[in-house]
């Protein structure tokens, strides 16, 4: 009784107001990235660069974004959902959607917690299970980052844009990803520390902590096996590459040619831009990315301003548009429970 009263309640909670000091702080980020990218930038000249395009590669990167590489990041959160609850596609797709869109439009990667809070709403389970799940996506998605990362460390050796904070969000993955496989697979060893921690709250604090934290360890068993974990980095393989194709086809729409390691680098850097807590859209540290990374190969600044945001027109844009419509159409359709 106890756990469903939990439950309900949970479920008719909002996500939480977003904080001035979030909101500031992404603003700050923001506008010095802003700054930095287009100080030296003609906006006129970026504006006639956007104004010659090709739509027809648009298309086609909007339709790799929208109808695989998303859908394969839906197919690895429903893997990792399984244990807590087998979801068809459809009841994974529609958050996932709505998830990103909120991404978008909030600052500071805030569309995570408002996925699980959606997600727990439209199915009937708990937020933090599913606020565990994310967890485990984001983390994996960590450590394909840290992977370009230390592959941009052998390609550009000398470079000076890989400083310490790259390394630092790098450790800090590898220290989740080590804390999930521990506690996947020393499950009852773990549970035994937390339930001895949890035994010096008072009891009402204990139940509710203990609640929470264990729906959230639930989320975090969705790798418990070898064969699962193997299955969702796989899955998480193939949706940075197609993430990766569409980027390319919007570089391909301004006639841009690269190398192999300029494209990783293009890419590696555009990832990472996202990583930061900066306002919606990413407006700011993604300019910057482009124009560092396009530079060192010969483009322009206003070229590269100019791919920066028609990527972010194209691929976030699209998703937030799609986002908002099925987050509409759920607030008009009646709650089942």
């Amino acid at each position: 009784m106890l756990l469903k009263e939990e439950h309900d309640r949970q479920t008719r909670q909002s996500p939480g107001k977003l904080r001035p000091y979030t909101l500031l702080a992404g603003i700050f980020v923001s506008g010095l990235f802003v700054y930095l990218s287009v100080r030296k930038v003609d906006l006129s000249e970026s504006l006639q660069v956007l104004s010659s395009l090709d739509p027809r590669w648009l298309v086609a990167a909007m339709l790799v974004y929208l109808c695989v590489a998303l859908p394969i990041r839906t197919l690895r959160w429903r893997l990792i959902l399984r244990d807590q609850k087998l979801l068809s596609l459809k009841d994974t797709l529609v958050p996932t959607f709505v998830g990103y869109m909120a991404n978008f439009v909030l600052p500071a990667r805030l569309g995570e917690l408002y996925r699980a809070h959606f997600l727990g709403r439209r199915v009937l389970m708990k937020r933090s299970g599913a606020l565990g799940s994310i967890v485990v996506e984001r983390t994996f998605d960590g450590l394909m980052l840290v992977g370009m990362v230390l592959l941009l460390l052998f390609l550009f050796p000398r470079a000076q844009f890989i400083g310490g904070a790259a390394l630092a969000m790098a450790l800090v993955f590898l220290a989740l990803a080590a804390g999930i496989l521990f506690y996947s697979f020393a499950t009852a060893r773990t549970n035994r520390i937390i339930d001895k921690a949890l035994g010096l709250l008072p009891q009402k604090l204990e139940q509710l902590v203990g609640l929470r934290i264990e729906s959230f360890l639930k989320g975090i068993r969705g790798v418990s096996t070898t064969r699962r974990s193997l299955a969702v980095g796989l899955y998480t393989i193939c949706a940075w590459f197609f993430e990766a194709c569409a980027i390319a086809l919007v570089l391909g729409s301004f006639q841009i040619s690269l190398s192999l390691s300029g494209f990783i680098l293009v890419y590696a850097l555009s990832a990472l831009a996202t990583t930061l807590p900066a306002a919606p859209g990413y407006v700011g540290p993604y300019q910057y990315a482009f124009v560092l990374s396009l530079g060192i190969s010969g483009i322009s600044e206003e070229t590269a301003l100019a791919c920066s945001v028609a990527t972010q027109l194209t691929l976030f844009g699209s998703v937030t548009v799609i986002g908002l419509a099925l987050l509409w159409r759920d607030q008009l359709q009646p709650q089942h429970r």
